[in-house]
């Protein structure tokens, strides 16, 4: 078996080269993506028997993770979000194993006495039994949290038992990595600060999630999370500005406004009672949209908007496809189950006062718009969900661009719905005037005046006159940054020194995206999932076997961020590493 070779007592490297080792992985980063690879690594062998086990006594895996628990990572972690905040994907879509999507779903019924306590009872009555659909469930995060901390313990235990050596350093983050020759070397710093060279590896997998900005002034918070920070940060009463209007804005609203209390009244609405001095927010951004709403899946199978039909679209035009062709197939679809042409002007632009736009939103996702109380056009858009990353990959660069600037927020504010429980506390919110939304367009500009410590945000309203909103504490929700540039960590500023990845450009269309011009997320192959290196001539550099998954990724792969597309891609790296390691014990 593999034993770990670290940096020993006095600086120097220690090798236990007296153990066999045929295959070394590195997995950077303990949260669902890390988790979900050593869960699928672990089943595979597990499957392959004799062979399986066989493999395994060759195989080392060391996992780094910054915080003192693996499993978690920061959505689901209690030290970053609170009791009321939610899954916003339903249980049965979050899993870390591709073959069993319900996996999440099916380990709350069994542990429901154990994860108990991890429930605000509160939540319990409007959210987990909000009875839109029954085969749609939302959880605390923290219980998604206390599945991901068992699924992580329970595969390095079996992975002990089959024979593979198991390392995992919590604690520790890794802050440089650099290769020599076709093997891999690591330096970690411990919370201790103390620094180890660590290695030599035969792969490694970058999966660090998510990242934020970081900032120079006090009152501008880069993100929303840990969400105890903003409570502490921004006092009772302020005026908060919200970049944004997606699921973290909304979060954020949640978390804002935790002081006061909602109720159901008899009429089934929702209340929001204000604590003496609550704050206000107004959510920023470019389109003013809010994320649609879940409601209840129907039985009704696509005809024209079909993965059959698209998959034949991209092998006979691979790399060529239009957002046109795509449109028209949509609108195809749309129109046959509503029996109606689609008025897609309301659909990009709503009309009337958001609270009365997601009111509406609210009713038809818990009425349906269907006959059997379903919402058709949900039903239809989930159909194609499985082949949503090749369709983006399948599209021309300038298709793809042009999606990027125009349609993305639009794409997203559909694909990625928010539970009926959270829509009804913003509208309460929203009703209490305690939370508004405004539409920015894209001629606008945002300045901190350092004279008055405040921010000011000026666009142009509807009627073309210029309008001017300040306030003195600014959230940054706009969820995670495309630029990998953004990203300053230590590890990500040596990958891009030393060359190891490469980024792409995100070329502006118009002045309004100047700000956009910049480089993107990390290039990989989307087949693999391996990373493309800057210089493939570098010696150093071109033979490494370096992945990368998630948030890093999320230029190419358009579901990077969702608990579906993390465990796809973990399973292709999986089976990568199961190939590698059979063709080892075959040269043995």
């Amino acid at each position: 078996m593999v034993r770990a070779f670290e940096t020993a007592s006095d600086g120097s490297d220690s090798d236990n080269s007296d153990f066999p080792m045929n295959y070394r992985f590195a997995i950077i980063g303990g949260g669902l993506t890390g988790t979900s690879l050593l869960c699928q690594l672990v089943d595979a062998l597990e499957r392959l028997g004799d062979a399986g086990r066989r493999s395994a006594c060759g195989l080392g895996i060391d996992i780094f993770e910054k915080h003192p628990v693996v499993g978690p990572g920061l959505p689901h972690n209690g030290a970053y979000v609170l009791p009321f905040h939610i899954t916003n994907m339903c249980a049965r879509d979050m899993t870390v194993r591709i073959a069993r999507p319900d996996d999440f779903q099916q380990w709350v019924r069994n542990n429901r006495d154990a994860a108990s306590p991890r429930f605000d009872q509160q939540e319990v009555a409007f959210s987990v039994s909000s009875g839109v659909d029954e085969h749609c469930t939302h959880y605390p995060r923290q219980v998604m949290g206390e599945y991901l901390k068992s699924q992580f313990n329970g595969a390095a235990k079996k992975a002990k038992d089959i024979g593979v050596e198991v390392k995992i350093w919590s604690r520790c983050e890794v802050v440089d990595l650099w290769g020599e020759g076709t093997n891999i070397y690591l330096t970690s710093v411990d919370d201790q600060r103390v620094r180890k060279r660590v290695g030599p590896f035969q792969g490694a997998l970058l999966a660090t999630g998510h990242w934020f900005a970081s900032s120079r002034i006090d009152n501008y918070l880069s993100s929303p999370w840990p969400a105890v920070k903003l409570l502490e940060v921004i006092p009772p009463g302020a005026e908060v500005g919200v970049i944004g209007s997606s699921l973290s804005a909304i979060e954020t609203a949640l978390t804002l406004s935790a002081e006061g209390r909602f109720q159901r009244l008899p009429s089934g609405r929702l209340s929001y009672e204000k604590p003496d001095k609550p704050r206000r927010l107004t959510l920023f951004s470019r389109q003013g949209l809010l994320p649609r709403v879940r409601g209840r899946i129907g039985q009704r199978r696509n005809r024209y908007f079909t993965c059959e039909r698209l998959r034949r679209l991209m092998d006979e035009r691979p790399n060529q496809l239009t957002l046109r062709e795509l449109f028209q197939l949509i609108d195809r679809e749309l129109s046959a189950a509503y029996g109606v042409q689609i008025n897609w002007r309301q659909v990009v632009e709503p009309s009337g006062a958001p609270a009365r736009v997601l009111e509406q939103d609210i009713d038809r996702a818990v009425k349906g718009d269907g006959p059997a109380g379903e919402l058709v056009w949900q039903t239809v858009l989930v159909q194609i969900f499985p082949v949503v990353r090749e369709l983006y990959l399948s599209l021309s660069a300038a298709e793809r661009r042009l999606f990027d600037q125009q349609f993305n927020t639009l794409f997203f504010v559909h694909a990625a719905t928010q539970p009926v429980s959270n829509a009804e506390k913003l509208l309460a919110l929203m009703e209490a005037g305690v939370v508004g939304i405004q539409k920015l367009g894209r001629d606008y500009r945002f300045d901190f005046n350092q004279s008055t410590g405040e921010f000011e945000l000026y666009s142009i309203g509807t009627d073309g006159q210029c309008r001017l909103a300040t306030f003195s504490f600014c959230v940054d929700a706009r969820g995670q940054p495309r630029s990998i540039e953004t990203d300053s960590s230590e590890l990500t500023l040596n990958l891009l020194k030393r060359g190891l990845v490469q980024t792409e450009r995100i070329p502006p269309a118009d002045r309004a995206y100047k700000a956009d011009s910049a480089r993107g997320s990390i290039l990989i192959d989307p087949e693999s999932h391996r990373v493309v290196h800057t210089d493939p001539e570098n010696g150093d550099n071109a033979n490494i076997e370096l992945f990368a998954v998630g948030a890093m990724t999320r230029g190419q792969i358009i579901d990077a961020s969702m608990a579906y597309g993390l465990a796809r891609s973990t399973q292709t790296i999986a089976n990568l590493l199961i190939k590698k390691l059979s063709d080892l014990r075959r040269l043995d």
